[in-house]
């Protein structure tokens, strides 16, 4: 399910539009700080609304013309996201190191979705975030067993102190 389609979608008549151009801004915001939004689902009557980024949740609610209030939660600080639901809507917790944050009035169905769409996006993060270092570890393994067959190769005679210092270095960046 696409949540930001569905999110115009259920904003119903006449907030369709302006809930398009809210999450236009805020997609264009994360796009200059460098994030992809991912997923938005928001409340009933659209004052609460939670943007899903490749980094972080934010939790935005509309309180008045001029005032708003958001909450910014880094996805590698949540802990657990929570469903409860009340009669066809829902509301989604978000659990935290440092903080709690919730929007009500979500329909199930879209609740469901950005649950899923965080805990899939914190897994994968997860994967990529100790690929890195467990590949760093292979490559110094790699490189170690690389220079021992040269010493080997340099003993026998097969290759000179020179070309052996040379390779050696090269394969340690130096």
């Amino acid at each position: 399910m696409d949540t930001i389609a569905e999110t115009i979608k259920l904003a119903g008549f006449g907030k369709k539009k302006m809930m398009a151009k809210q999450i236009q801004l805020f997609d264009d915001k994360f796009n200059d700080q460098g994030e992809t939004l991912l997923a938005v689902c928001a409340s009933v009557k659209g004052t609460e609304q939670l943007y899903l980024t490749d980094k972080r949740v934010i939790l935005h609610e509309i309180k008045g013309m001029a005032s708003n209030d958001e909450r910014s939660i880094p996805l590698q600080s949540i802990s657990s996201i929570n469903i409860s639901s009340k009669l066809a809507n829902s509301t989604i917790e978000i659990v935290s190191s440092r903080n709690k944050a919730g929007i009500d009035n979500v329909l199930m169905h879209v609740a469901t979705e950005i649950k899923n769409a965080i805990e899939n996006f914190k897994a994968i993060e997860k994967e990529t975030s100790s690929a890195p270092v467990a590949k760093k570890e292979k490559d110094m393994y790699d490189v170690a067993d690389e220079i021992r067959e040269l010493k080997d190769l340099l003993d026998d005679g097969i290759l000179s102190q020179e070309e052996f210092d040379a390779k050696k270095k090269q394969l340690l960046g130096i």
